[in-house]
């Protein structure tokens, strides 16, 4: 039988990986993600899933961005979802955020608090068992023991899957199938994969893998010069240095990078360090969550001081050092600051201010926008384009506001990383690329000829 099935896996987003087992003659199935497609992305509308056709056991997620969860709402009310236990409370935060903006239609936000109360409902939300050494094994879905271990990612609390599958068509009536999930390298957790895979899924080659399902995101931007997240910290902070007035557009839940940043303004701002301003009580909620189960990363992933924009301009604030009060707005006059902003018509009162600030002399330099994303979301020929953030970046450069666009490394695996992981895993059976653009392009990897002639490229 063939064990693994894959929809819309040639894009980048969306993807959904279902794995069979066959035990006493019955099929049971697993699926991996059920998100929903990128902007930009061939399909006008995500496929429907057969759910009463080929029923599911259960729903496991590597993650929690929208591509990867964003359909939850579409599985059935009594199929069990499995996560991560800091990617749930990150959900939670999400969907509670949008269900309480003002600024959504009712209906929609309310939509909102419902997938929060699903995510908080303990009966159907599994997550995943830290015993100290490694996540205990997933073995209460019939025909199947499920191995999650985790990675590094641009998203926090990532997850690759090891499943053993039942096949009493195989000598050992096992199938083991590795999904990776979206992965990279060039984290601060990334130089760990390749031992990861040989201690624990290879087992020093005392186990053998029969199927990878592996993400290949970059294999469309091969050429993109990717840098290591301690780099881009490096770069950011002697930019920082020269620059003390810092905008910065970067997703929330790309918390790698906003720890990047973070720590750059502290030493760019030695010895006392600079502020974080953020633009919501969610986003401050998000930070403090990673900095509460950061664990032996706490040195990393640490968030003191991060405050979010006051809503009201003349609120001031004392201090003993200081002969008179001061306002938000004069503090981060006075000791500069990195402030994370979206890229949206109601963020650009926070950049006139200082552009203002600058024109009446009462600061020395100009505020700074760092473009923290990948640049094809601003590039009109890509399909992926935001004209509304194009037009904003393009009226803060009529301002005379500096953009810089070179701070920001990608989520994904390098075309050589994927190498490197095929070749460690060694699958036996099958190799199925999926969460790209350019499939074929697997064929060019520097893997070894014998996976070559296993990669499946339609699946």
């Amino acid at each position: 039988m063939e064990h693994v099935k894959i929809y819309q896996g040639n894009q980048i987003g969306g993807c959904v990986t279902v794995i069979s087992s066959m035990i006493n003659g019955e099929i049971h199935r697993i699926m991996v993600d059920y998100g929903s497609s990128l902007p930009g992305s061939d399909n006008e509308k995500d496929f429907d899933y057969p759910w009463d056709d080929e029923p599911v056991d259960a729903v496991f997620f590597t993650h929690y961005h929208g591509d990867h969860v964003g359909r939850l709402m579409e599985i059935p009310s009594h199929i069990p979802l499995y996560m991560g236990d800091v990617a749930r409370q990150a959900m939670i935060n999400i969907q509670e955020a949008l269900g309480k903006n003002p600024y959504i239609p009712k209906e929609e936000a309310q939509l909102h608090l419902e997938e929060a109360a699903v995510l908080n409902d303990d009966k159907r939300v599994k997550t995943f068992n830290w015993n100290g050494i490694f996540y205990d094994h997933v073995k209460d879905i019939e025909g199947f023991v499920v191995e999650p271990y985790s990675v590094d990612h641009s998203a926090y609390d990532a997850y690759l899957f090891l499943f053993e599958v039942c096949d009493p068509n195989t000598k050992s009536g096992k199938y083991k199938v590795v999904h990776t999930g979206d992965f990279r390298g060039h984290g601060r957790r990334g130089n760990v994969m390749l031992t990861l895979i040989k201690k624990y899924i290879r087992r020093f080659n005392k186990r053998s893998i029969d199927a990878l399902v592996i993400e290949g995101t970059m294999m469309s931007r091969s050429r993109e010069r990717v840098i290591s997240e301690p780099q881009m910290q490096l770069k950011a902070t002697k930019y920082l240095m020269k620059h003390k007035y810092a905008f910065l557009i970067c997703s929330s839940t790309n918390v790698d990078s906003l720890a990047s940043f973070y720590q750059a303004a502290q030493d760019a701002g030695h010895p006392y360090g600079r502020n974080m301003y953020v633009y919501s009580y969610y986003f401050i909620k998000q930070l403090k969550l990673y900095t509460d189960t950061a664990g032996s990363f706490a040195s990393v992933y640490k968030f003191d001081n991060v405050y979010q924009f006051d809503a009201d301009s003349t609120k001031t604030y004392s201090h003993p050092n200081w002969d008179n009060p001061k306002t938000q707005q004069e503090m981060m006059e006075d000791y500069g600051f990195i402030a994370v902003i979206k890229p949206e018509d109601y963020h650009e009162h926070y950049i006139d201010a200082f552009v203002e600030a600058y024109k009446a002399n009462r600061i020395k330099q100009m505020p700074v926008l760092i473009f923290s994303m990948w640049n094809g979301y601003l590039n009109p020929k890509h399909k992926a384009f935001k004209k509304e953030w194009f037009d904003f970046v393009e009226r803060q450069k009529a301002k005379g506001v500096e953009i810089e666009y070179d701070l920001h490394t990608s989520g994904h695996a390098t075309p050589k990383m994927l190498a490197s992981v095929i070749n460690a895993i060694n699958p036996q059976d099958a190799l199925y690329p999926m969460h790209t653009e350019k499939k074929e392009e697997f064929m060019n990897l520097p893997i070894k000829d014998e996976i070559k002639q296993r990669i499946r490229l339609k699946s």
